[in-house]
This record gives C-alpha cells, sequence and structure tokens, in this order.
C-alpha cells in the first residue's frame, strides 16, 4: 500500500467510525508504526482534511451533526478533584463535553479537545490524566475554565447549568 493509500485508508475508517479511533489502533489495522499515522494525519489536515485529536484518538470534526443541536460554552470553576463529578453532571443531564479552554497569562486562550459522551468517556479520560501522570488544564488557571458542550435543546442546556451550579461548580 503506498502512503497515498494508506492516507485514504484513515480517512474512510476515520469516515466510518461511531467513536474515535487510537493512533496505535489505526497502526495496527495498517501495519505501520504509530508514528507513520501521525505524520498521515498531519499531513491530512495540511490538505484540510479536519481531523481532531482527543484522549481516546481521532475523529473527523463532522460539522453536519451540529445542525440539530445546541452549542454552548460554559464558565466553571472547581478543584482538580472535581473534575470527574463534573464530566459525569454534565454527560448525566443529556449533554457532551466538547472541549475545555483556558485563558493562560502567557499562550493566551488553550483549548484541549475531550469529545467526551457518556460516563464510559468520562472514565477513559480521567484514567490517561492518572496514567500519563499530567497536570489538568485547570490547574494552570486556579480552577478556572471553560467547557463548549452539545446539547440537543436549549432545555437540556438549562439541566446541565442547573445541576453544576447545585454542585458549585459554576464560576
Amino acid at each position: 500500500m503506498s502512503a497515498a493509500e494508506r492516507r485514504e485508508e484513515i480517512l474512510n475508517i476515520l469516515k466510518y467510525s461511531s467513536e474515535a479511533i487510537s493512533g496505535t489502533n489505526l497502526s495496527e489495522k495498517l501495519n505501520v508504526s504509530r508514528q507513520i499515522i501521525v505524520g498521515d494525519v498531519a499531513l491530512l489536515r495540511a490538505t484540510g482534511v479536519d481531523i481532531i485529536s482527543t484522549p481516546r484518538g481521532y475523529i473527523l470534526n463532522n460539522k453536519e451533526n451540529n445542525y440539530d443541536c445546541l452549542i454552548k460554552t460554559i464558565a466553571c470553576k472547581h478543584s482538580e478533584d472535581c473534575i470527574e463529578d463534573e464530566l459525569n453532571t454534565i454527560v448525566d443531564e443529556g449533554a457532551s463535553v466538547i472541549n475545555v479552554i483556558i485563558e493562560h497569562g502567557v499562550y493566551g486562550q488553550l483549548t484541549g479537545n475531550l469529545h467526551v459522551f457518556s460516563r464510559r468517556d468520562v472514565k477513559s479520560f480521567m484514567s490517561k490524566l492518572k496514567e500519563e501522570e499530567v497536570n489538568s488544564l485547570a490547574r494552570l488557571t486556579d480552577g478556572v475554565h471553560l467547557h463548549t458542550i452539545k446539547c440537543k435543546n436549549e432545555e437540556v442546556f438549562k439541566l446541565v447549568s442547573k445541576a453544576l451550579k447545585e454542585k458549585g461548580y459554576l464560576y
């Protein structure tokens, strides 16, 4: 398989996947190293393909899926030990967490793509935070951060907001 054919196959795998695909998984499917996959994804992005990296792997940014939903940003503040509960609260109320955004004093706005849709995704994200022994973005801002969330409608957004406010997580 040529490099161009491999990149086309990566694109097809991502197009027809309902969830994120890890670089390791792609490398095993295509019989190449994970580093080759990282390079291929970079080249695909350079051609204008909107591939997002999440803690669980790569996904295509399928913008047409955003037409039947509400995209909102919420401001939160809490300690690091509340991250899991905050994310679970959002997904339990029926929303998805697209990203986390902080305002860094030197770098400006920093965004981490999360694409958390379920408690299973939250658990996976939390495991990755612990395994990698990295600080959360919220640690850089004394717990202040934004989340972009996707909701079915305004009612779901109000439920999320109410639940977060009751727990003291809204800023």
